[in-house]
Formats: C-alpha cells, structure tokens, sequence
C-alpha cells in the first residue's frame, strides 16, 4: 500500500472498465446512493471486443441457460427507458433469429413461452425457412432443422451502450462520478484498514473502500497478476479462461442493405456454432465506411495460462488484438456466410481479432477477491455480456454497495 496519503485520490468506489459492464455498475451505484464518490477508469485497452458496432441483444440465450435469458431479459426491459433518459440511442430492435435442430430450437423456445414473448416458429422441411426469411439460402439449410423467431432483440452499439450509462451516472451523482481515461495497472487491498489501492498507467493512485474489476478479459490475468487469486475463496474465479475469436466483416451494397436485408434480424445459427448480425453502416476508417455484415463464432483456442506473468498475458493479447484474426477460422466464416445468403453481392471481406473470457461451466462469474473482502471481480462473460450488461452490472453494483457497508459498519 501507499505509505503516503497525500498522494492518492480518495473515492468510494472505484471502477476498473468503462465497457458496457462496467459503465452499467458504475451507474447503478450513483444512481443506488448518489452521495458516493465514484471514479471510473476507462482503460485505453477495452475496445469492446473487436471495436464493432453491434452486438447480439436477445431475450433468450440460445445455448438454453436460465442464467443468461434473466439477464438478457431484465436489460432488454431497461432499455427504452435508459435512452429517453440519456438522450442517447444504442438499441436497434431488429428480431432475433435461432435456426438449427428441433432440440436447439426447442431450448430457447421454451424460454420464450415460459416469458410470454411473441414468437413465431417454422420447421424447414420444404424449405420453409428459406420461405419465411427471404434472403436465407433455400438449399443452405438442413432439411430437419427448424427456426424460432422473436421481434424482442436486436443489436446493441456497445459504444454508445456505454456513453448512455455514463451519462445517467453523472446525471444521478450530481459530478460526484467521474471518468478517466486511464488503465488499472494494480489493485492492492490491506487487511488492516479495508482499505484498497488502485495504482493506475497514468501514474494516479486512488484510495476506495471498494474496487470493482469489470476489465474485460484482462480482468483474470490482472488479478492473477496482483496476487488476488491464491487462496481457497478465489479458485473459481481462477479458472476463467482467455478465448482468442476471428470476426468477419462482410460489406454489402446501401441498396441490399436498405432493400433485401433491411428486415433481417440477428441469428444463431447451430451448424458451426456461429452467429450472424444484420447490415450496420461503419464510418470508418477501420474498416472503410460502409454497411457490413458480421458473422463470427466457431471453435474457441485459448491463451496460455501456464505462466503467470502478466507482462506476458498482456504482450500476447496486445499482438492478437492488432492481428487480422485467424485465417483459417476466417476462411470457415467465409463459407458458411457464402453458404446462407447466396444471392447477396459481397463487396468486401474484412477479418478482425476478437477474445473474451470464459468459464468450464458456461456461467458468468462475479467474485469477491483480496483479503480485505473489497474487490468485486467480474469475468467469464462467454462473448455474450454486451446485450446483457445493464443487469450484470445492476448486480455488480449491488455486490459492491454490500462491500461498502460490512466495510464501515460499526
């Protein structure tokens, strides 16, 4: 710890991650308790994933897990509401698509049936899919396979996702929050007095009562890195896990994008395991400004993890982040696109890096970390944490205002 106070910023809370996630629990906790001082790190690092501009918001989680239809759920509900109060537009309700064995199908259908959302289903038998969903190959798709469809989802802009939450934090505090454009380099916590260090790229240092790591996926490697992971309470969340993804940006024509595919919604698609968004317009410069396609998903290939070093972690996910992505993943996404939507004209191929963390067991983890009990981390997002970020981060927050509280109990 900083044997000098003099030199630390003191706060109540700080937040290590200004993505989606981070962002939503950092509003949560002002708008929770707006006399608190909150200060959130926005790390130069998080590009939300592959720097895109849409991800998958749906009220149900195609795998079929519970855990992630309530959160999607309870964000989709909370989304009107957070754009008429921000000013600020990121959801594009456009449908969401699942398309594969009647077994797939079934497990998300019936979560739309216990949930009352309208929905509609079709077996492709006859190619009745194809005929539902016009711009979908006739002879691309199993016979067997069947689809299932609601007009809930859609996509988010995890960008602007972000920029609205942090507006409701402000608003909600009253200036008492603030963002920094910074990166958590180190978290310490001392038994002793409760109390955590935040040490950050910038050369600020910040005393709180509560640290929240919402970093992404580096948030296991920089906890591994500061030691909070030896212990007996922390081996859970010592067995997330690093996935390196490939993207491909796929740019069609304004006239397809506007005409032929203007109502396509977003799809899973169980054959490959991959998923699929509707055309949203790029400005550029990366990739050049136009409307793309994104499919992404495929066979995971994780980092290594057998040497602790976080220098290490870091060098290697800073060189993959600024990597094309895998060819030959690429080359499989390519086919598959090929494959669907036969009749589109492709403009342009772009192939991109992508990761997120994981766990054995498909759950996301939120765990308390340090021996001073004041270090919420959160990870294993599974690829899946932007459409639900507002209900992971509401619950973060709530883990973090118990922290607060045993803190300065008398």
């Amino acid at each position: 710890m900083n044997e000098d106070p003099r030199t630390a910023t003191r706060v109540d809370v700080v937040v290590a991650g200004n993505g989606p996630i981070g962002a939503a629990c950092a509003r949560h906790v002002s708008e929770r308790r707006p006399e608190l001082r909150v200060a959130v790190l926005d790390s130069e690092r998080l590009r939300s994933g592959s720097d895109d501009l849409g991800r998958i918001a749906r009220p149900l989680d195609a795998e079929g897990r519970d855990e992630w239809t309530a959160l999607n759920a309870r964000s989709i509900d909370g989304f009107e509401e957070a754009e008429r109060l921000s000013g600020i537009q990121f959801f594009t309700r456009k449908g969401s698509l699942a398309i594969g064995s009647e077994a797939f199908v079934e497990r998300g259908a019936a979560r739309l049936r216990a949930r009352g959302v309208t929905h509609e289903r079709r077996t492709n038998a006859d190619g009745g899919v194809a005929e539902a969903w016009g711009f979908l190959a006739r002879d691309g798709i199993p016979s067997e396979y069947e689809a299932v469809w609601d007009e809930v989802g859609g996509y988010v802009n995890p960008h602007a996702m972000r920029a609205a939450q942090n507006a409701l934090m402000r608003r909600a505090s009253e200036g008492r929050a603030t963002v920094t454009r910074t990166t958590c380099e180190r978290v310490e916590s001392n038994a002793a007095t409760g109390e955590c260090e935040v040490r950050t790229s910038t050369g600020e240092t910040y005393a709180c009562d509560v640290c929240v790591l919402a970093c992404g996926f580096y948030t296991e490697p920089l906890a591994r890195e500061c030691g909070l992971l030896t212990d007996d309470a922390s081996a859970d969340f010592g067995d997330v896990k690093i996935a390196r993804r490939t993207v491909l940006l796929a740019e069609v024509l304004e006239s397809e994008a506007l005409g032929a595919l203007a109502t396509m919604p977003t799809i899973k698609y169980e054959a490959k395991s991959v998923y699929v968004l509707p055309p949203i317009y790029y400005p550029g410069p990366e990739p050049a400004p136009g409307w793309y396609i994104k499919i992404g998903g495929g066979p995971l290939d994780y980092f290594d993890k057998s040497d602790p070093s976080w220098a290490r972690t870091e060098r290697e996910l800073a060189d993959w982040m600024s990597s094309d992505g895998d060819e030959v993943v690429a080359d499989q996404l390519q086919e598959i696109l090929f494959h669907l939507f036969p009749s589109t004209n492709f403009q342009s191929l772009t192939s991109k890096a992508c990761a997120y963390s994981t766990s054995d067991d498909g759950s996301l983890k939120i765990q308390t970390l340090g021996p001073g009990a004041n270090i919420i981390a959160v990870g294993a997002c599974q690829g899946k944490g932007a459409g639900p970020a507002d209900a992971i981060g509401a619950d973060v927050a709530e883990r973090a205002l118990r922290a607060l509280d045993a803190r300065r109990a008398p």
